[in-house]
Parts: C-alpha cells; sequence; structure tokens
C-alpha cells in the first residue's frame, strides 16, 4: 500500500525558519540539489507579501549556515531564490527514511509542511524519530492511502519527457527548473508542480506493479 502525508516540521535551525519567524513572507522549496559534502542548495520562490526583498537577503545572508544566497524579483511580491547551505538536517533525515518528498512550503505558523509519499508506515516513523534525535519538531497531520489516479496528462508528460531528456534527473543535474521553465514559458512554481505531481503518479504506479 502506498500512502500520501503531510508533516508539519519545525525547521528552526534552517533558513528558512529563520526566515517565516522574522518576517511574513510564504516560502515554497521548489528544487533542492547536494551542494559540498554536508550541504545543499535550495531553489525556492518566496510570496513577499509585501516585505522589502533586501531585508529577506540580509536575514537569510546573516544565518551562520548559509554560505551564500543569490535572489531574483520576478514580479511586484515574488522573488526567486537559491540558497546554499552548509548542511540541512531536515533534508538528511528525509534521505535516511526513504520517504519520497513531493511538496515543502510554510505555513501561518512559519513551520514547513512536507507532502510526502512512502510505501509502508515504518518510513513515517522513522523519518519522525530522525527528526527527533536532530532536535527537530514534527506534527503529523495527515496520511492517507493513496487511490488509483488517472495516467499522466500530456502537459505532464511532455514536461517530464522534456526534463529526463535534457537531464534535469542526472546528479549532478544538466538543467534545472529555471531552464525548463523558459523553455515552455510558464512559471518556475508551474513546473516544479508538474512535476511533483507527475512524479507522484509514476511511483504510485510503480509500487501497485510491484504488488505492495
Amino acid at each position: 500500500m502506498v500512502y500520501e502525508a503531510v508533516l508539519s516540521v519545525n525547521l528552526k535551525e534552517s533558513w528558512v525558519g529563520k526566515l517565516s519567524n522574522q518576517l511574513p513572507v510564504t516560502v515554497h522549496i521548489l528544487d533542492t540539489i547536494p551542494f559540498g559534502d554536508q550541504g545543499v542548495q535550495d531553489l525556492a520562490e518566496v510570496k513577499l507579501n509585501g516585505t522589502d526583498p533586501s531585508m529577506m537577503d540580509k536575514i537569510i545572508g546573516d544565518f551562520d549556515g548559509v554560505d551564500f544566497v543569490r535572489s531574483s524579483q520576478v514580479d511586484r511580491d515574488r522573488v526567486i531564490i537559491i540558497v546554499g547551505t552548509k548542511g540541512c538536517g531536515g533534508c538528511r533525515s528525509i534521505l535516511e527514511s526513504g520517504c519520497f518528498l513531493i511538496s515543502a512550503t510554510t505555513d501561518k505558523h512559519g513551520w514547513v509542511e512536507w507532502k510526502i509519499i512512502i510505501n509502508e508506515k515504518a518510513q513515517l516513523q522513522k523519518l519522525v524519530e530522525s527528526l527527533k534525535k536532530r532536535g527537530i519538531d514534527s506534527t503529523l497531520i495527515m496520511i492517507q492511502p493513496i487511490d488509483d489516479r488517472e495516467s499522466l496528462t500530456p502537459r505532464q508528460e511532455r514536461i517530464i519527457k522534456t526534463a529526463l531528456e535534457r537531464g534535469y534527473y542526472d546528479f549532478p543535474k544538466r538543467i534545472g527548473i529555471r531552464e525548463l521553465a523558459r523553455i515552455f514559458s510558464i512559471s518556475t512554481a508551474s513546473v516544479s508542480e508538474t512535476l511533483r505531481r507527475g512524479q507522484k503518479k509514476i511511483i504510485e504506479h510503480y509500487f501497485r506493479g510491484k504488488g505492495e
């Protein structure tokens, strides 16, 4: 059985937590890739909600765990940022648990809501225990079996096929979210959501085929 779960995570020791606790912004993580030995690079879309972008850059840049931050304002209330960090306990917990992270977005309390896919409930327990060992609080919001869904839409298939052919799934990646967005003339958020929804269907199909 494949399950979908939503976990609220207090990433207080991350740049996301620091930013959302100090400013009324909404952060949506679009992609995360390895950076250095233990770090990661986060690509995120930030809804400013009236915040001065320079304040956002300063708060992120002053955080001890951040190696660099680059930002680009795409419209009046939206900024795309790339943040390089020296370490990410939450990311390591995800990798150790074997869960599939589908999306990550800050909530109104400044925590981060993870939407994850698991093929057994033990993986979720392993994730929670791993977070706890790292001093990261979490709360399970929802868990439910995934019903059969329709196959990929033509748009999802087109974008995922292009991403595969252009090296998005290679390590290291040969193309990123922003380049894919330019190819299809849509926002990075739209590309990210399309990829995640499509990947979710592919993962579901894979596990159903294994009879698990």
